[in-house]
């Protein structure tokens, strides 16, 4: 897999973030990791099916509509990722794996 940079955002009306939290909305980190995923399945070729996430580490909140860098690199069965603002801090990253736990 070609290594992946991508910018995104997440939409201010993503059903995950009413309640989450009220006055301070913040992208839950299952939205995060989803974005993830897709993005390495559809731009990377990563394998689709199960999945196996790994030394996932949440560093700050994303704001609703924040705009964020998106790193995947690895191969079809293995991944990592670091998701950065767009000042280059890092908010999240982590590993991904495809296939049955070992």
């Amino acid at each position: 897999m070609n290594p992946v940079d991508v910018i995104c955002r997440i939409p201010a009306d993503h059903p995950a973030l009413p309640g989450h939290f009220p006055g301070e909305p913040v992208v839950p980190g299952v939205v995060l990791l989803e974005l993830v995923q897709r993005q390495a399945r559809v731009l990377a070729g990563f394998h689709d099916g199960p999945t196996h996430w790994q030394r996932i580490k949440f560093l700050r909140p994303v704001r609703p509509e924040q705009p964020i860098r998106l790193h995947i690199e690895g191969t079809a069965d293995r991944f990592s990722f670091t998701i950065r603002t767009e000042d280059g801090d890092a908010v999240a990253r982590g590993q991904c794996r495809h296939g049955p736990l070992a």
